[in-house]
């Protein structure tokens, strides 16, 4: 019988009966571990804070039979701030969706629990713009698991980017940026889109590019210590979205709930 002491944020919960539900922790340690919970639905379960969507606790854990059970559990913190507020609550079940998908079993990967843990911090307990947030956790989760694109210069020619007034382009497909001579000459090349999912160009302003290279590079508590103008700050979030569902290959429908609460 193997026993486990371990930090965990609930990033997702399935019932199993009228009391009893299988949660799913993000930790730093072993990734996506899912364990069950006897009882901890109940609110005169001593654990049922513990064990709710988007708290954070140390748990106690051991495992019987191959799955791991609820022994003991101390209680942190839960965001409890995000169930007074609708939008702010759809974009928290967005970035726990994102990070599920993400985190893998057995796998550490401190970076990402503390990812999650800055942005519904963020989300729960600041002013700033939730679209913000959403881009800089989308672009800085790409940027953590390795598939971020190269920001350093034109990725054909070399050249230097944002610098004056002009745009670049986002090559998203092929992870790299693109300069406007380079971007035409892509555009009249046929073979260029003999791949299929080659095609995808989103025009990058000089104020986007900085808070991209911002987000990549900041320390863990500082990815959002940025701003942007209103017109910048829709454009950011486009392109942080399309770089990382693209790759990811597929969409999320807590995303899409976000976007309808947010008319």
């Amino acid at each position: 019988m193997e026993e486990l002491e371990i930090g965990g944020l609930v990033i997702r919960e399935t019932k199993t009966g009228d009391a009893d539900k299988i949660v799913t922790l993000l930790t730093a340690e072993r990734g996506r571990i899912s364990v069950s919970g006897k009882g901890v639905s109940s609110l005169r379960s001593k654990y049922a804070a513990s064990a709710r969507l988007f708290s954070y606790s140390t748990f106690l854990l051991r495992k019987t039979n191959r799955y791991w059970y609820i022994r003991d559990a101390f209680y942190i913190d839960s965001f409890t701030e995000l169930g007074e507020d609708l939008e702010k609550l759809s974009l928290a079940n967005y970035v726990a969706e994102a990070a599920y998908e993400v985190a893998r079993e057995e796998f550490e990967n401190p970076a990402l629990l503390s990812l999650t843990l800055n942005t519904l911090y963020a989300v729960a307990r600041t002013s700033l713009p939730l679209e913000q947030i959403r881009g800089a956790f989308e672009f800085r989760m790409a940027a953590q698991e390795g598939f971020a694109p190269d920001l350093s210069a034109c990725g054909v020619c070399g050249a230097p980017l944002g610098l004056g007034n002009e745009d670049c382009t986002l090559d998203v497909m092929n992870g790299r940026l693109l300069c406007r001579k380079c971007r035409a000459a892509a555009e009249n090349d046929p073979a260029y889109y003999e791949n299929e999912t080659a095609k995808i160009f989103i025009r990058v302003s000089p104020p986007v590019l900085a808070a991209l290279r911002f987000i990549a590079a900041a320390p863990p508590k500082k990815f959002l210590s940025f701003s942007l103008g209103k017109e910048e700050l829709s454009l950011f979030s486009v392109v942080c979205e399309r770089y990382l569902l693209n790759h990811l290959e597929h969409g999320f429908s807590s995303l899409e709930y976000y976007k309808k609460i947010r008319g």
